[in-house]
């Protein structure tokens, strides 16, 4: 009889835990993927991982690309592979349809970014008390740092040093460290809400730097839900999330002037490929901006322009 998705997702689980030493973090990632995988699968009416073929793995990315970043599709595409060749590996009768699936260019877009205006924007609607004082740290955090949304809610509050102007990230597998600089503005901003708002909320137990209105470390589903909240709120590209803070982060370096190298190492990024996706945004940018003022001479009138 074939496994049913919940025991091959808790054998897989079992497997990258255990054997493939991923960490926890990791893990839960992978595992979220496969979880909101199997469920799409299943409401398809396909009952078991066996019966899903390459067609119905098309139908899928291409309905999980809308609304997701390109990084995010990257990682659900790279789960589902791992997912399927664990089954292939475990019981050779097993088809894996990961095999024959080429990925669609329409999946290799580039990030949704905001320009300073609508971060500014963003900032500024926040009002007084503590649900729009916690909101407005997070967010002016988020970008003022560069963070990806895990690294955010795994903040603790001795990783902060306003007076510095630093903070310490932890991230990757093995909780990998870097230091970032923060801007004057966003290290007071902290220091207001640890001042008014954390002290009233946690714990002299928790370590947490973000914590909600119960007290406890915010998770990634409230950064995103206040995001959405925001941003439709605000009338701006409903594609913009979390992510897009970073990638906003990134793009505003550059155009400062700041080098690829530095950048990539602000970012935690491993390899200066990743960094490099920035600077296509920055050619699209001034792409755009020369067609936009540039006259269209369609070889009429003087040709000899200095």
């Amino acid at each position: 009889m074939d496994m049913t998705w919940e025991q091959a997702l808790n054998q897989y689980e079992i497997h990258i835990r255990v054997l493939e030493n991923k960490s926890l973090r990791t893990t839960e990632a992978y595992m979220n993927d496969l979880v909101h995988y199997a469920n799409w699968m299943e409401q398809q009416g396909r009952k078991t991982p066996r019966h899903v073929s390459v067609v119905d793995l098309d139908r899928f990315m291409n309905g999980y690309r809308p609304g997701h970043a390109s990084a995010s599709c990257a990682r659900m595409l790279s789960s589902v592979r791992s997912f399927h060749r664990f089954l292939a590996l475990k019981d050779e009768t097993m088809p894996d349809p990961t095999l024959n699936f080429k990925q669609s260019s329409a999946s290799k877009h580039l990030p949704v970014y905001m320009s300073e205006a609508q971060v500014k924007m963003i900032l500024d609607s926040f009002g007084p008390g503590d649900y729009d004082e916690l909101g407005k740290t997070v967010l002016e955090t988020l970008y003022a740092c560069g963070l990806r949304v895990s690294e955010l809610c795994a903040l603790d509050l001795n990783d902060v040093r306003t007076k510095e102007q630093i903070v310490r990230i932890r991230h990757g597998k093995g909780d990998k460290e870097r230091i970032v600089p923060i801007a004057q503005t966003a290290a007071r901003q902290i220091e207001r809400y640890i001042r008014h708002v954390r002290c009233s909320s946690a714990s002299s137990k928790e370590s947490a730097l973000f914590v909600n209105g119960k007290g406890h470390r915010i998770s990634r589903q409230y950064v995103h839900a206040l995001i959405k909240k925001k941003v439709a709120a605000l009338g701006l590209d409903p594609r913009i999330s979390a992510h897009s803070f970073r990638h906003s982060y990134a793009s505003h370096l550059l155009d400062g002037g700041a080098d690829l190298r530095v950048v990539q190492e602000l970012l935690g990024h491993a390899d200066i490929k990743t960094t490099q996706i920035y600077t296509h945004i920055q050619n699209k940018r001034l792409s755009d901006a020369y067609t936009r003022f540039f006259p269209d001479l369609d070889g009429e009138g003087d040709n000899d322009v200095l």
